[in-house]
Order: C-alpha cells, then sequence, then structure tokens
C-alpha cells in the first residue's frame, strides 16, 4: 500500500471528524480521487495457500473465529463477577435454550418470493448453540446445531441455483448458509464424525463453492454484487472467504482461488467508509454489511497472518465511532430504510481489540450497561476488561458542531454529556445510493430528553408490491396517474413523508431519484452555529434556487430551520415536520407548542406572510392519492405542515425555543448567515 496515499486521507478524515468546514464541491472530488487511489496488496491463490501453511493450522478446528484458548478464556470470562459478561452469558444460553423450542426453519421464500428466509433464522440460531456447546460442553446444543444444518440441506437451493447456468436470485441468502456451514464444521470438529463432516463439505460445495466459482471465474456471468459498494458486497464476499478458507483442506486448489477472488472484491466495499467510517445505508445496513467483514477479516487474519492490507484503512479504523457520531443526546438518527432508532446504537468490541482502542471498547461497554443491552456472541469473543478499565482513563467529546462526510449528516449539540441538551441534524448526500429514500433536507430534532421532530419514519415492508422496483411516471415525465406500485410512491420514501420541503406535489417523485445535496456552508462559534445544505440540485424540475439552514443559538437556547427558494413558476409549497408530540396552534396560526411527557417546545414562524401552521395526519398531503400502493400506518405520529401557495420566491424559518418567544428576531437571507 501507499503510505503517503493513507497519511494524505488520514488527514482529510480527522479534519471531518473534528468538525472542520463543511467542504466544497472541489474537496469532495480531492477526498473521492484519494479515495479511488487506495491500493491494497494483491492477494493470489498461491499466496493465500503460502500464508496458511506458515500458520500451521490444517487440520487445526476450531480456528475460524475461536482457538481452543479462546474457547478457554470464554469459560473463565462466563464465570467472572463482570456484571456485563454475566448477564450476556446468561442470555446467550437462556437463547440457546429458546432455540431449542422453537419449530425448525423452514426453506420457504419470504413475500416477495425473493429472499430464503431459513438460512437466515438458522445463521442466528447457529452463533447462540456453538457459544453455548463452548462454554457448556453439553452435547445437546452441537446436537440440535448440526440437525439444523441438515435442514438447511432439504432446501432447493440456498439463493443461487446448484444446476447450470447457476442462476443467482437472492445471493445473500447463500452467504448466510455458507456461514451456518463452516460454523458448524469449525466450531463442532472434534463432536462430529467422519462422516458427518464430509456431509457437511459435499452439501456446501453443492449449494455454495461449485455455483460460486463458476461465476468468479467466468463459466457463467459475473453477479451485480461482487463490486458494489454496499452490505451485499461485505456480507456475500466476507462470507465467501470465511468459508472457502474454514475448508481449505478439503480442495486447497479450489477454495484458495475462490478465497482470493472475494478478497479481491472486498475493497469496493471497504473503501465505502473512507473518510468517516460512515455507511450512506445508515446503522443498520452499517451493522448489517460489517458484521460478515469484520467475521471475515477476524478469520482472514486468524489463519492467514494477515489481511492483506483490508483491515487497516482509516476509514474502516474510524468505523467503529460512527454510531456515536450518528447520535444526540436521546437517541441515534437513522436514514432511508434504516428503521427509527428507540436508543443509542451500538459499536462492536472487535473495534477496539484490533485497533488497541481502549476509549471505543470503553464507551461500547457503556453503551451496552446503560441500555440494559447485552454482548451478541462476537462481542464476547472480543470482549477485553482491561481494556474497558483502561478506556476509563481517557474521554471523548462529540465536535459540538458535527459533519460526517458521505452519509452527509451535519448536526449541531448545545453540550455534550447532557440528556437534556438541544440537538438538530440534517441529512443531504445522495439519492440514488443504495436502500436511499427521498430525503435531501429533512432534519431531527432532540431536545429536553425527547425526540420532537423525526426526520425518517424509516422503510415500509419489503414484501409490498412495488417496493424496489423503478417508478413511472419519473420525476422530469409528464404527471400522469401511475399503472403499477413503484418505490416513490410508498409514503415514507417521499419528500412528503419527511421534514422537507415539496413543490407542487402530484404522482410524481417530489424529488429527483437522481438528486444529490451537499454542505454549501458552516458557521462555528461558541455561541451560535450553523449548517447551510444546497438543495436545487435535488428539485431542478420546480426551482431555481433553494438552501436550507439549521442553526442553534446556545445562548438563548434555540433551533432554527430557514428555507430560501425561488422558483420557476408559481407554485404550491409544504413545509413538514413528523412528530409524535401534542400539538396546539395559536389564533394566529404562526406559533404552536408541542408537548410530550409534560415537557413543551415552543416553535414560532417567521417570513412568508400568508404562511400558518396546521395539523395533519402523517399520510399523503391533501389531494395526493397512490391507490395501486399499500402503505403500513404510522402510527403514534402527526404531521405539523405549513401550506404556501403562489409562491415565487420565498423565505421562511422556524424557530424552536425551550420557553416561550418574547420577541421575534428578522429574517436574515441565509446568504447573509454569519
Amino acid at each position: 500500500m501507499k503510505n503517503l496515499i493513507w497519511s494524505w486521507i488520514l488527514a482529510f478524515s480527522l479534519a471531518y471528524v473534528v468538525g472542520a468546514n463543511a467542504q466544497s464541491k472541489e474537496e469532495v472530488a480531492q477526498v473521492e480521487k484519494l479515495m479511488s487511489e487506495v491500493k491494497f496488496e494483491k492477494i493470489t491463490a498461491e499466496r493465500i495457500l503460502s500464508d496458511f501453511k506458515k500458520g500451521g493450522f490444517e487440520n487445526i478446528h476450531p480456528r475460524m473465529l475461536a482457538s481452543e484458548k479462546d474457547i478457554e478464556r470464554l469459560k473463565e470470562l462466563a464465570q467472572s463477577k463482570d456484571p456485563l459478561v454475566e448477564y450476556s452469558w446468561e442470555s446467550i444460553k437462556g437463547g440457546a435454550e429458546w432455540v431449542m423450542r422453537q419449530p425448525i426453519p423452514a426453506g420457504i421464500l419470504d413475500t416477495a418470493d425473493v429472499r430464503r428466509i431459513g438460512t437466515h433464522v438458522t445463521s442466528g440460531y447457529m452463533t447462540t448453540l456453538l457459544m453455548t456447546y463452548w462454554v457448556t460442553g453439553e452435547e445437546k446444543y452441537a446436537q440440535y446445531a448440526f440437525k439444523l444444518y441438515e435442514n438447511l440441506c432439504t432446501y432447493e437451493d440456498w439463493g443461487i441455483a446448484i444446476k447450470p447456468p447457476y442462476k443467482d436470485r437472492h445471493y445473500l441468502d447463500t452467504a448466510m448458509g455458507l456461514f451456518c456451514a463452516a460454523l458448524v464444521y469449525d466450531g463442532l470438529y472434534d463432536f462430529l464424525s467422519d462422516e458427518q463432516k464430509d456431509f457437511i463439505f459435499k452439501t456446501v460445495d453443492k449449494y455454495v463453492f461449485t455455483p460460486t466459482l463458476a461465476q468468479f471465474d467466468g463459466t457463467v456471468p459475473l453477479q451485480w454484487w461482487c463490486h458494489e459498494n454496499h452490505n451485499w458486497n461485505g456480507i456475500c464476499n466476507g462470507n465467501i472467504a470465511l468459508g472457502a478458507l474454514t475448508f481449505l483442506e478439503r480442495d486447497p486448489q479450489r477454495l484458495s482461488k475462490l478465497a482470493a477472488y472475494a478478497l479481491e472484491c472486498l475493497p469496493y466495499y471497504i473503501t465505502s467508509f473512507e473518510p468517516d467510517g460512515q455507511s450512506v445505508e445508515g446503522l443498520a445496513y452499517w451493522e448489517y454489511g460489517l458484521i460478515s467483514t469484520l467475521y471475515s477479516l477476524e478469520g482472514v487474519q486468524r489463519m492467514l497472518g494477515t489481511t492483506y492490507g483490508l483491515a487497516e484503512t482509516p476509514g474502516l479504523k474510524k468505523s467503529g465511532y460512527f454510531p456515536i457520531l450518528m447520535t444526540g443526546p436521546v437517541v441515534t438518527l437513522n436514514v432511508g430504510d434504516d428503521p427509527i432508532k428507540n436508543n443509542k446504537y451500538y459499536t462492536f468490541f472487535w473495534f477496539g481489540k484490533h485497533f488497541n482502542d481502549p476509549l471505543l471498547a470503553k464507551l461500547q461497554y457503556d453503551l451496552l450497561m446503560q441500555d440494559r443491552g447485552r454482548m451478541e456472541w462476537f462481542d464476547l469473543l472480543c470482549y477485553d476488561g482491561e481494556m474497558v478499565r483502561e478506556g476509563r482513563e481517557k474521554e471523548v467529546k462529540i465536535p459540538l458542531d458535527n459533519h460526517i462526510y458521505g452519509i452527509e449528516i451535519s448536526s449541531l449539540l448545545e453540550r455534550n454529556s447532557d440528556p437534556n441538551a438541544l440537538f438538530i441534524a440534517i441529512h443531504a448526500g445522495d439519492n440514488k445510493v443504495n436502500h436511499a429514500h427521498l430525503d435531501a433536507g429533512t432534519f431531527e430534532i432532540q431536545a429536553l430528553g425527547e425526540v420532537w421532530a423525526y426526520g425518517c419514519l424509516g422503510g415500509d415492508d419489503y414484501g409490498y408490491p412495488g417496493y424496489f422496483k423503478r417508478t413511472r411516471p419519473d420525476y422530469f415525465d409528464k404527471p400522469e396517474p401511475p399503472k403499477e406500485p413503484g418505490r416513490w410512491h410508498f409514503y415514507r420514501m417521499r419528500a412528503e413523508g419527511k421534514n422537507a420541503l415539496v413543490f407542487n406535489p402530484d404522482m410524481r417523485p417530489d424529488q429527483d431519484p437522481q438528486g444529490t445535496a451537499y454542505v454549501q456552508r458552516k458557521i462555528s462559534t461558541a455561541d451560535h452555529s450553523a449548517f447551510i445544505v444546497e438543495l436545487e440540485n435535488c428539485y431542478s424540475r420546480d426551482v431555481v434556487h433553494y438552501t436550507r439552514g439549521i442553526a442553534m443559538d446556545r445562548t438563548a437556547r434555540v433551533i432554527s430551520v430557514q428555507d430560501d427558494f425561488e422558483t420557476k413558476a408559481p407554485s404550491v409549497v409544504w413545509w413538514n415536520m413528523h412528530t409524535k408530540a401534542d400539538i396546539k396552534i395559536s389564533d394566529s396560526g404562526r406559533e404552536a407548542i408541542l408537548s410530550l411527557k409534560e415537557k413543551k417546545l415552543y416553535l414560532s414562524l417567521t417570513g412568508v406572510e400568508t404562511a400558518k401552521f396546521e395539523v395533519l395526519p402523517a399520510a399523503y398531503l391533501p389531494g395526493q392519492s397512490f391507490p395501486l400502493t399499500k402503505n403500513s400506518p404510522n402510527t403514534d405520529f402527526k404531521k405539523l405542515a405549513i401550506r404556501m401557495t403562489e409562491q415565487r420566491k420565498g423565505s421562511l424559518r422556524v424557530d424552536f425555543g425551550v420557553s416561550e418567544f418574547k420577541e421575534k428576531k428578522p429574517l436574515i437571507p441565509l446568504s447573509d448567515w454569519k
């Protein structure tokens, strides 16, 4: 690898994390250029075989994610008085007992006839059973784990056809099935008979290795996910590499080649964490894609003695802090199909262990203890109580004015370490990234220990017709009734289902699905801070110019959201905000009070003289109708809205304060904010 390139990227990424000025388009391009120049070591089948022989693991199991020494340490941990370990172990053991009372997972497809749920469910069961067997030595857990694997082998396929041309239906299922096979073979090696080991290899070769090798070596077309930069890459390629190395002795030539293919594809995903450790898909998919990647990196390091630079990138090193940077004083933010978070999202002990970062280990421990969470099995494998204690001597302060590059989340925090502090975040970014919604400019507000404005209501049911289907009419098409449901018809996916402006709503997407938004400017002082986001590219059908600014006055304890826009023709413009609070609007319609659990947040509207607050259901705007689209109800939510008509050039500011507004500050154009 080029150390100089890494130093450049590290310099950029550190600057963004500590809250440097928001980047210009030129700075964005420069960072992206540096990311494209990241080089990894060349990985070949020959090198894999050589490194494997040097490691001395031939015919030694378990080795994939834990050795006999690690299992002995687990047994000692289970007997310790560490409250987090004690609770986590009891929960894992109880989970294993629960698993054995559940029906054997069926090989049926989901409601969209795409995903074979059984491989995913079984993979979750396997980890719990395996760890419980390791610690207790009770064979009933091992027997049931093998029984579950036998059941997988009754399925027609694991997501990819087992006969030429090896049609790939849903390779995530295949990856999970492979993970199950590797876990059982490696983790139960001494328990299994030779016949059972042979059975596992023969079946995993049929379901996974043979059809997958046919794709990678060109016998059939290579699948789309191999070189993607999102969760599919990490899950599929990560599990392929881990599984191939686990069974390596069974067919060294074929499996070393397969492992090399998969590891050579992982950089497309690994570099997506540059420079800030972020995932543009949000935290649920950050965890979903990353956990298989971490399993793979841990296993590759153990079995080959190196990760060929894959586990040493600056972005990955910082990724352990991503949930912390995405979290306000109350809960963690969500974007796109990422579901609403009701707590502060956890990270992984792997990051602390691999990068020798006591501070992150301590933060993870505290998060779990505060929320009465438990360590998952991989966390328990990576847990180091001494490192956590060492981290107690360190302190982290999240930047009060913070920007996360890539996902384009900008946030303003009143003060650190106060659950009642004021907080606002705004999402910009690219509408066409994986699992994205039309949410450019949406904002979330937390204050007084509550969430007052939800910037994203999460995804809907993936099985609903049209959920991932291209939408017609498209953004620039002529408006006409849809003939079939599409993704941008779903309420939660649309800008009207966000805390965003909507111009001239009709049946077309209300933001450009190909649009991008970026932070134009940042203002940062001790008392007053702001971010200004350029949004016109996401609304180019209707606007000449549009920017949204968020601001915080820490002295007055006031948050502001301001929109400055100019439309191409007289327009209907809606301002939207989703909340669970009770809403009381003043007689003038220009003030409102939100109430939650006897707490109040006061709102005041400035600009556009005819604008007034009104309360609407958390559903399509008046006049909007998509009868072909099935939506889940947004229970407990309502929408605070402002309707503006015949608008050509407008400026509107909504202030949020912890006390009543005695006077209104003048409306200053965003271009003049200082």
